[in-house]
């Protein structure tokens, strides 16, 4: 990251040659529509980069501080509002990151990323979303896994399942085979 007195020329959509400077504010509009007002922070010009202090006004501090860290490309639209002497003074603002949330947001992202197939058919992903529902699934390849031990190969029909025990196996079919329909999915062939 650049340091404290550093600056950033704003990118894409910016245009008017104004430049991102720490500590100050900014009312920020991002291409995808999303509207913050945050505090330059930092900024990093190899991936070029902007963290913001969002919703801060110059001068005060709420109890908890949201950082969000922006690809300045993305950037359409950012007003100058203000500025602060050093947004980096936690010790007088008395603000804190809530470490627990940050990991209980990262547990979630990977998550949602583990759940999605890589290379496999639309009509895959709907089983496995439908299955992992009220099941222990996950992708291995192109593989789903369920509970460790069963596993539904490619085209996800319930002869494609194989692996655990026999009841283990005779459950998972009746699921799949009840999954397909509700989707009103091919049956098997």
């Amino acid at each position: 990251m650049s340091p404290a007195n550093a600056t950033a020329t704003k990118a894409g959509g910016g245009g008017s040659g104004d430049e991102y400077e720490v500590g100050k504010t900014y009312e920020v509009k991002l291409t995808t529509g999303i509207e913050f007002k945050g505090i330059v922070l930092a900024y990093d010009s190899d991936p070029h980069v902007v963290i913001f202090r969002e919703g801060a006004i110059p001068g005060k501090c709420k109890s908890m501080m949201t950082t969000r860290t922006v690809n300045a490309s993305f950037i359409s639209k950012a007003n100058l509002i203000g500025k602060c002497k050093d947004p980096l003074d936690w010790k007088k603002k008395k603000c804190f990151v809530d470490l627990s949330g940050l990991l209980e947001k990262e547990a979630i992202a990977i998550r949602r990323i583990e759940s999605i197939g890589v290379g496999v058919t639309a009509e895959a992903q709907k089983i496995f979303d439908a299955l992992s529902k009220t099941l222990h699934v996950k992708w291995e390849n192109k593989d789903m896994v369920i509970m460790e031990d069963v596993r539904i190969c490619s085209p996800y029909h319930s002869d494609s399942v194989t692996g655990g025990t026999r009841a283990a196996n005779d459950r998972i079919k009746k699921v799949l085979n009840n999954v397909r329909e509700k989707l009103q999915l091919s049956s098997d062939t």
